[in-house]
């Protein structure tokens, strides 16, 4: 039964309704010329449906007009009536080929590099390394090994510690792990030294082994000697030792701002336009060549690379532009309220370059320094950062 089913999909296979007063006559003439009948359905007495072969449809009006049944045919199915339906249509046809064989094509080669489990390395840094390497768009999938890729940028680079590259649909993925940095340990045997590891004020100091170079309020520079590593006996005189000290430094991070009062604000209209252009690696196709309606603007633009399922890319970007009008207007700030957003502003600065809220409270202070001149305001924002700041030197 089952390979009967098969063979009428790809002979192709006519579901027609009967109605006449002889069904039955109709159906025993049928079954006596192993005509095969499938989804047999009866609506009535003098109504059925049934699904046939295509090629015994015309025995089939044959047998109605000797049994004085209607045929009608309700439903067509298969490959043969699939074929015929698109025989005409051989551009559509030659398209859906030309689409197939560039999608097989483009599956060979890589058209997205993504990078992962970078911190202190930028994106755009790894990207140009692993493109020295053969891994970049454009670059066929078969020409590159993975593993010997692998070894080479551990070999030559010493802040990566483990690379792994894997190969997804059009997607080539790249994991790191950099090496993080810990201090060198010195034998409790060795002779050795402490020096500053950054420009700073001592603000504490307890030496448990050697002699302090220094006193609590002065300033030093990065490398500076803190504590020697020699001690003075009474009786032993002069001997070398394991420098041994806990010793804390003022560090102060600062910017400095200058505003007027009065100052041009830009006011969001709530209007906006967009331009899209299409780029198939360098060709780009832009879609809105004339100049904006609106006489000050600013531009957002965002890219999209089109890509099918999770891992496989296509080498066409979607770049859209989007115009936001604005107008301006003259506002003039109080001192509090300009103070307040140029201290806002100077803070991100100073987290984005020094990461301040990674220090506890207790270890940091802050102080703003304004000063109201001609109409115009300056902030200067200052932290003061207590941190251990020594390094031990070894004494060769």
């Amino acid at each position: 039964m089952i390979f009967k089913i098969i063979y009428m999909f790809f002979a192709g296979s006519v579901t027609v309704r009967i109605e006449g007063f002889f069904i039955e006559r109709f159906l025993n003439i049928c079954r006596s010329k192993n005509i095969f009948l499938q989804d047999l359905h009866r609506e009535n007495s003098t109504y059925i449906k049934i699904r046939i072969l295509k090629s015994d449809f015309k025995e089939i009006r044959h047998i109605a007009r000797k049994t004085k049944c209607k045929v009608k045919i309700e439903k067509k199915s298969g490959i043969p009536f699939v074929l015929n339906k698109y025989r005409k249509r051989k551009v559509f046809a030659i398209a859906f080929l030309v689409i197939a064989i560039f999608l097989f094509i483009i599956t060979k080669f890589i058209w997205n590099v993504e990078i992962m489990g970078n911190e202190k390395i930028s994106s755009d840094e790894l990207k140009k390394l692993v493109a020295e390497y053969g891994i970049a768009e454009g670059k066929l999938k078969s020409d590159i090994n993975i593993e010997k890729i692998s070894n080479l940028i551990r070999l030559n680079r010493n802040d990566i510690s483990w690379i792994g590259i894997t190969l997804k649909g059009t997607n080539a993925i790249i994991e790191i792990e950099e090496v993080v940095e810990v201090p060198e340990i010195i034998d409790k045997n060795k002779i050795c030294n402490i020096v500053a590891q950054e420009d700073c004020i001592i603000s504490k100091m307890i030496v448990q082994n050697g002699t302090a170079r220094v006193a609590v309020g002065d300033e030093v520079k990065k490398g500076d000697l803190l504590v020697e590593g020699v001690m003075e006996g009474t009786y032993t005189g002069q001997r070398q030792v394991h420098a041994e000290a806990t010793i804390f430094g003022k560090i102060f991070y600062s910017k400095e701002r200058k505003e007027c009062l009065l100052q041009n604000e830009k006011i969001k209209t709530g209007n906006e336009e967009e331009k899209i252009e299409i780029c198939i690696n360098n060709f780009k196709i832009n879609f809105n060549k004339g100049v904006s309606k609106f006489e000050k603007y600013d531009t957002i633009t965002t890219n999209k690379k089109l890509k099918l399922f999770s891992d496989f890319y296509f080498p066409i970007y979607l770049k859209k532009y989007t115009n936001v009008e604005y107008q301006t207007r003259q506002k003039k700030y109080t001192e509090n309220e300009l103070k307040e957003k140029m201290v806002k502003e100077l803070e991100e600065e100073l987290e984005n370059e020094y990461k301040i809220s990674e220090y506890e409270e207790k270890y940091k202070k802050r102080e703003i320094i304004t000063n109201l001149e001609d109409e115009s305001l300056t902030v200067k924002l200052v932290y003061e950062i207590q941190k251990e700041i020594t390094a031990k030197e070894e004494v060769k």
